[in-house]
């Protein structure tokens, strides 16, 4: 066996071994204390939250999903928060501040493309376009389930 073969057969090892300790198993016990829902983003109302921007979201017990529709010049301002957030551009362009290595860094994320910002990771947005982009955070926002707008959206301009 050579090198090459003897490290590719580690990273295996090591995939498999990593899944399977993070593997859970669904009883059904554990789905009759689930409800389903179903949803359809094209029949729910947009909520405006700031100048040009609007959301639509709904949340499960443990995950939230939300379409923002970006005009473009739309910010949201400098926030962070406990939930893991990943960010899919369905279209057009944002520039995002956020903290990368511990610098403050610019980043364009486009079309198709995908941002992930750990828990607690400050972030900012700018639409350079009109843009959908499509967030889920991970656990639900508390924040966001009372109907007063949290206060960095209240500054977005």
């Amino acid at each position: 066996m050579n090198f090459k073969s003897i490290i590719a057969a580690l990273a295996v090892t090591t995939i498999l071994v990593g899944n399977t300790v993070n593997a859970q198993v669904t009883t059904k016990d554990s789905i009759a204390t689930s409800k389903v829902q179903h949803f359809n983003f094209d029949d729910m109302e947009s909520e405006t939250i700031g100048e040009g921007i609007k959301r639509k979201w709904f949340h499960g017990e443990k995950g939230q999903m939300t379409i923002f529709n970006l005009e473009k010049d739309a910010h949201i301002p400098w926030h962070q928060h406990p939930n893991e957030q990943i960010t899919y551009i369905m279209s057009g362009k944002v520039k995002i501040k956020t903290i990368i290595d511990g610098k403050e860094t610019f980043v364009e994320v486009g079309a198709g493309e995908v941002i992930v910002f750990p828990e607690n990771v400050p972030h900012e947005f700018w639409a350079l376009e009109e843009t959908v982009d499509l967030d889920i955070h991970v656990p639900v926002r508390e924040d966001w389930l009372s109907k007063e707008l949290p206060e960095y959206l209240k500054k977005s301009k």
